[in-house]
């Protein structure tokens, strides 16, 4: 296996020397009151129509379809729902939809986010202007909506739960008819439980997050590019949020340089501080277009201090390649250079702490295959470097994952995935299995069937889940869905099994003035969970 692994990243790390972002797999960005926001977009290969499964902990929690595409952003409505959507979690294309022809205008709705890089080639932007003629100063789009969730604990804990949500996205563009953006991402939450559990998870508890609060001037034609504020590296994801600046330098169309500076938020509370400073540069390379070829590469470097003593230093590479809207193959790593005491813990002073790869082939329309590889190592920071070492698992963790498509007549969906994982401290790997169909019409016209399998086996435990949905959609643009579901594991120092099952109700209903409604109710049994959820949302897209 060793062997077979060294020989895939060899060949894969060959093809992608040329490459950035797979065009494959995505990652949440942001989780409106009734769309998910991704970080790719069309310069990834995404398409208006193109569905995507979300991932959270190795679980499948949502299906979703993509109603609009950026450069490099997209927002995708929910199919289905079977967990909770959280900002990071990896969203994966398992279906195409027929591409656009070039020529084919792309409907317009509001972008979910700024171009994460500038475009190769930029169009002249005309001012934007009102039905009565006059000209606009601005650009606005975005949603407000206040949500309630209701943990109803049947079981004798009884640890009921309720938690009111506000959540404020605003993105104002082309501010003063110029490439001036505003863009603000909050939401504030406030937690209630029946009693104290530990001195950090109290009885009642405010948890306000600031995502986002930034200005920028993004215009690839300029020779320099700006965003301030709280704001995110448009090229080294590793780095994260940062409250300060990044300023880029456009040489050409296919090649920019910058460098970015600034503080952590804290990641608990996301409240500002200035004990943790990040800086860091990057180089990027972009060349062609997605249908007829497209070469990206990036190398950046990032270092993170608290004070003045080291918490992380690392550089980072990143790769992609698109060839005629077929093949997809893509390349990340991160090498941290230790020193100083994290040379000590680590006992060495270069380390590979992140590897992916991954390659994609579309056979036709109908049929698509990838294959992916990654290696992940913890990495010493300050915020780890008091903890023990036989607490901090440093092993290195090894896997290996495939997976088809299949767009059969008749409106069948078929999708599978097979995966591998192994650690070092593990005596045999874990495999994970995953597969479903989607019939669309079922039965009469926009009436869905799915039908969806998973499972797992490791050294220690194993276990399975399975679910079935039904859902209705109407021309009006309501939505209504019903589905059931198992899950059971077998494990434990016993080698005990425990079975839970649920079922789900799922409504969406838009209103008049843009106001849309959305409510869930779920009710839960069996060994480990008892009780209903509630989840009522009301909101407002402008």
């Amino acid at each position: 296996m060793k062997i077979f692994s060294l020989v895939f990243v060899i060949v894969l790390s060959a093809l992608s020397i040329w490459a950035q972002e797979s065009d494959i797999i995505f990652h949440v960005k942001y989780i409106s009151a009734e769309t998910v926001y991704l970080d790719g977009g069309a310069a990834k290969g995404l398409h208006v129509g193109d569905k995507l499964l979300v991932r959270s902990k190795k679980k499948v929690v949502a299906e979703l379809e993509v109603i609009y595409v950026a450069e490099h952003s997209a927002s995708c409505r929910i199919i289905k729902k079977q967990g909770t959507i959280s900002t990071g979690d990896m969203a994966v294309v398992y279906v195409r939809a027929e591409p656009r022809q070039p020529e084919e205008p792309q409907q317009i709705q509001p972008e979910p986010a700024p171009p994460k890089q500038p475009q190769p080639h930029p169009e002249k932007k005309k001012p934007v202007k009102r039905r009565t003629g006059r000209q606009s100063l601005f650009r606005i789009s975005g949603s407000i909506s206040a949500q309630w969730y209701q943990w109803d604990d049947r079981s004798e804990s009884n640890l009921d739960f309720s938690q009111p949500t506000v959540r404020f996205n605003l993105r104002m563009r082309n501010l003063w008819n110029k490439d001036y953006h505003l863009r603000i991402r909050t939401r504030s939450r406030y937690n209630q439980r029946t009693r104290e559990y530990t001195p950090d998870v109290p009885k009642e508890e405010w948890r306000n997050r600031v995502y986002e609060f930034s200005f920028s001037y993004e215009n690839s034609a300029a020779p320099v590019n700006y965003k301030m504020g709280r704001i995110i590296s448009n090229y080294m994801s590793g780095v994260g949020y940062i409250d300060g600046l990044q300023v880029q330098y456009n040489p050409s169309s296919t090649m920019r340089f910058g460098v970015f500076f600034g503080t952590q938020p804290d990641w608990r509370t996301s409240s500002f501080q200035t004990s943790i400073q990040k800086f860091g540069g990057f180089w990027n390379y972009t060349r062609g277009e997605y249908r007829s070829g497209r070469i990206s590469s990036t190398i950046a470097a990032a270092a993170e201090y608290h004070s003045s003593v080291v918490s992380r230093e690392f550089v980072y590479f990143q790769n992609s390649f698109t060839y005629g809207g077929r093949l997809n193959l893509y390349q990340s790593a991160e090498i941290d250079i230790n020193r100083s005491w994290r040379k000590e813990r680590s006992g060495e002073q270069f380390s590979l702490t992140n590897l992916f790869l991954s390659a994609r082939y579309r056979f036709r329309n109908w049929f698509n295959i990838g294959l992916s590889f990654d290696n992940r190592k913890n990495y010493w920071t300050y915020e780890t470097r008091s903890i023990e070492d036989i607490i901090f698992d440093d092993a290195l963790r090894r896997g290996l994952r495939g997976n088809l498509s299949l767009r059969l007549p008749g409106k069948v969906f078929v999708f599978s995935t097979v995966g591998m994982r192994t650690r070092e401290t593990d005596s045999r790997a874990t495999y994970s299995y995953a597969g479903g169909i989607r019939k669309a019409d079922f039965i009469v016209k926009r009436l869905s069937f799915s039908v969806n399998y998973a499972g797992f086996t490791s050294q220690f435990t194993d276990g399975y889940t399975a679910s079935v949905r039904l859902g209705k959609s109407f021309l009006t643009g309501q939505r209504i869905e019903l589905g059931v579901g198992n899950y059971a594991y077998r494990g434990g120092t016993e080698n005990t099994t425990r079975n839970n099952q649920w079922a789900r109700l799922n409504t969406y209903f838009p209103l008049f003035y843009r106001l849309f409604l959305y409510g869930q109710y779920e009710y839960n049994w069996g060994d480990d969970i008892q009780g209903q959820r509630i989840t009522a949302e009301l909101g407002y897209r402008f």
